[in-house]
């Protein structure tokens, strides 16, 4: 859905008219306008009395050089000097020249402080001599309150005191030349005295209030949006954002201080990983014997664990026993586990290493264990002593 644009004017006393959503032109403090504008895009028409259209030969393809160049284009057909004035020009060209607007920075400057202290934002600013209904062929003409608006070209036109009008409008018919118009539409009470017999008169009628027929006369292909360069949107955003620049700048080099902590957090993290998945498959090897596959220490061996607990009860305790006989082999450190199996309520545990001394004590303690039975056979290989230990649950 397109947002709507919303049509306004200053009045002395910071007062303004407005042209309502319902095509009601209203009137009353600024302030009012903008709890009554919502999102509308608002478009400020500002009196071309205090504006100077021009038409120069293009500068320069790059636009980026028309800024700069166009000042000078202009300066000797300018009154006042060159740095006081802000120059607007046209997005596109017109053929081989290019539209200009000047007018007075402090103009255009009291024009935004008002705006700005009755809470407006306007997104265009345009000389209502452009704003008037115009075709090829045609000179628009609106009358009133005093003044005149003329509008004698698709990039040209003034505005003027009502008492001054038909002067002017012979002296641009005399400028003219061939190029004079076939008509002169008039809106609002036309002059007393006709300029030329060989130009028609029309005077129009509806659209009885100005902004209702500047709305209707704006072509979005032939404006000329004033808020350029210092006062474009953009530049205004940029000017207030200016003083959280430094803020900005500590709170961006804060996070990023602070992503490099997390990523170098992570990084560590992840070689910890890495170091403990190496300890539980050492781990893993040390408890299952003869494993090859190894994906999942902590799963396998879980699963592994799972298959030795019995299910009945009747067959013996795993895990009793395995404990019963594994806290005394603890205390004895040159004395090796090789392997152990488990069936039918015995545990066999294979053992490598130690001396005589040491497997009868071992046999001692595990004789003393309580609640189960403990046999222990040992032989010697090839210079080793090798004991075979058979634990089962005590009769009870």
């Amino acid at each position: 859905m397109p947002i709507p644009r919303l049509f306004f004017r200053i009045l002395p006393a910071a007062q303004g008219e407005w042209l309502c959503p319902d095509n009601i032109v209203q009137r009353g403090p600024l302030p009012e306008l903008a709890n009554q504008s919502g999102n509308a895009r608002l478009i400020l028409v500002a009196p071309s009395e205090t504006v100077t259209l021009h038409q120069i030969p293009l500068p320069a393809r790059n636009r980026a050089l028309w800024a700069r160049a166009v000042p000078y284009a202009l300066e000797d057909q300018l009154i006042d000097d060159i740095e006081t004035l802000h120059f607007a020009m046209a997005h596109t060209p017109d053929g081989n020249r290019l539209p200009v607007a000047t007018l007075d920075h402090v103009v255009l400057r009291d024009w935004l402080e008002t705006c700005a202290q009755a809470g407006l934002a306007p997104t265009a600013v345009i000389p209502d001599a452009l704003l008037l209904p115009w075709q090829e062929g045609d000179w628009s003409v609106l009358v009133e309150n005093g003044r005149a608006v003329v509008r004698t070209g698709c990039w040209a036109g003034f505005a003027l005191e009502r008492e001054s009008l038909n002067l002017f409008l012979e002296q641009a018919l005399a400028e003219a030349g061939d190029a004079q118009p076939q008509r002169l539409r008039i809106w609002g009470s036309p002059p007393p005295e006709r300029i030329a017999s060989s130009i028609t008169w029309q005077v129009e009628e509806g659209l009885g209030e100005p902004l209702q027929l500047f709305m209707a006369g704006y072509q979005p292909a032939t404006i000329l949006n004033l808020l350029q360069g210092p006062y474009s949107r953009q530049t205004q955003w940029k000017r207030r954002l200016r003083p959280w620049r430094a803020a900005a700048i500590l709170a961006g080099v804060w996070l990023l201080l602070q992503g490099t902590a997390l990523v170098y957090e992570h990084q560590q993290l992840r070689r910890e990983q890495v170091a403990l998945g190496v300890q539980m498959e050492e781990v893993y090897k040390i408890a299952v014997p003869g494993a090859t596959r190894i994906v999942n220490p902590k799963v396998q061996l879980e699963t592994r664990l799972d298959e030795l607990t019995p299910t009945d009860q009747r067959s013996g305790a795993f895990l009793e026993l395995l404990y019963q006989g594994g806290q005394p082999l603890a205390d004895f450190p040159d004395i090796a586990l090789r392997s152990l199996s488990y069936r039918e309520g015995q545990l066999d545990l294979a053992l490598e290493g130690g001396n005589p001394a040491t497997l009868d004590q071992l046999r001692q303690r595990l004789e003393q264990q309580p609640g189960i039975q403990a046999e222990m056979r040992t032989t010697q290989r090839e210079g080793r002593l090798e004991s075979r230990v058979t634990l089962k649950k005590a009769a009870s």
